[in-house]
């Protein structure tokens, strides 16, 4: 140790002892004398007994109890994992949700550890405002974020009323620009429908989300309502479409795969003690030739709908290779309305392949047209729509 570092010590060390309280100084020595050299709690309780009684300055302890557990939890360098404060967990759980304020896009961290659009919502008004699949949030009303700070990013654009607008800086193939979007309500139906020719029915599922703030519909009974109507209309075959469908809940995507496969596992999870628990559909299914579309941004959910009914042969599996999420998120709420987002598990089709970080292949792959390269793929015409020409061709040889 220089002498410069030793005089730097001892004039701290002479300033805290002249300023501070006996009770302070002897708090501190307890502290230290037991032991618990890199102890957390152990540290931070030290620290406050500091600014309680020798800061200078009026400070917002919950402000700095929100930000230390944020970076505490985001220095794990894993994307999904997050501690949120109470007015970010609300919004958290809210985007689960079939009605919630915001702009209608969903957002992951790339290996660059940039803010990257996975998909916006169809109809939402990201998805009106131009936004598309791999576009990377830059600032949220000139203030930059990195991955690292996706969730206080995406806390500022839901932070305001319905009507009220945000500016965000996205960049597009390395040039950034500025889109002014409004905050809505995103209550926009995760289910449609329609009839193709050949008594071919249609299903478009945007996300698996849960009941809506009144209790009135999810994306499983919106599922169940079009197929119904389909069934009535006459429908023979299926074509499901979860391209660029980011995923969602899990008992969401479990009653939908429920309905369509016979008795048997849908998915397990493997917790990283090896515990094992399986998601079963019972003998009741959906027996008529169907086809899935997938691309490269159908995740999570998508992945374990697609992945059991490609383990099944219930369906032909079209377009490009999926995302490649196979873990679990697991919500914890914490006093005071806060809480954690955790990754607690991998998941397994039932054939026991994990896909994390590899993805569903399809069984035809097949390109996107290449004057659609960047369009959201329910934008793109039926006639035009290359992937959905090929499905509805191999559902018809099933």
């Amino acid at each position: 140790m220089s002498g410069k570092m030793k005089t730097v010590i001892t004039v701290v060390i002479t300033a805290v002892v002249s300023v501070c309280a006996t009770n302070l100084v002897n708090g501190v020595l307890r502290f230290t004398s037991a032991g618990a050299k890199d102890d957390l709690k152990n540290k931070a309780d030290i620290i406050n007994m500091y600014l309680d009684n020798t800061y200078l300055y009026d400070y917002d302890k919950k402000k700095m109890t929100d930000e230390a557990l944020t970076a505490y939890v985001d220095a794990l360098d894993e994307p999904y994992t997050h501690y949120y404060p109470a007015d970010e967990f609300s919004t958290y759980i809210q985007s689960t949700e079939e009605s919630y304020i915001g702009i209608g896009v969903v957002v992951g961290i790339n290996d660059n550890n940039e803010i990257e659009v996975v998909a916006p919502f169809e109809d939402s008004a990201a998805y009106e405002a131009g936004v598309l699949p791999g576009d990377i949030l830059k600032a949220v009303e000139g203030v930059r974020y990195t991955g690292e700070q996706m969730s206080e990013a995406i806390d500022k654009i839901k932070s305001g009323k319905k009507g009220t607008s945000v500016t965000i800086t996205f960049e597009r193939d390395g040039k950034e620009f500025d889109l002014t979007i409004e905050r809505r309500e995103i209550s926009s139906d995760s289910v449609v429908s329609e009839m193709l020719d050949d008594n071919i029915g249609y299903i478009r599922i945007s996300a698996f989300n849960i009941q809506d703030s009144e209790g009135t519909k999810s994306t499983y009974s919106e599922f169940a309502e079009e197929v119904k109507k389909l069934q009535d209309e006459g429908m023979e075959r299926m074509i499901i479409d979860l391209r660029d469908n980011p995923g969602g809940v899990l008992t969401e995507v479990q009653s939908i795969a429920d309905m369509l496969v016979g008795e048997g596992a849908i998915m397990y999870v493997e917790s990283k003690n090896g515990e094992r628990e399986t998601l079963h559909s019972d003998k009741n299914e959906l027996n008529i030739p169907m086809a899935v579309l997938i691309n490269e941004n159908s995740a999570s959910a998508s992945e374990v709908l697609t992945g059991a009914l490609k383990d099944y042969d219930k369906a032909v599996i079209v377009g490009k290779k999926s995302y490649g999420k196979g873990i679990v998120q697991t919500i914890f709420p914490l006093p005071g309305g806060s809480g954690l987002s955790m990754t607690t598990a991998r998941y397994f089709t039932p054939s026991g392949v994990c896909i994390h970080d590899i993805g569903i292949e399809p069984d035809i792959d097949v390109d996107a047209p290449e004057e659609y390269a960047d369009t959201y793929a329910a934008l793109i015409p039926h006639d035009d729509d290359t992937q959905l020409q090929k499905a509805i061709e191999a559902v018809k040889n099933r």
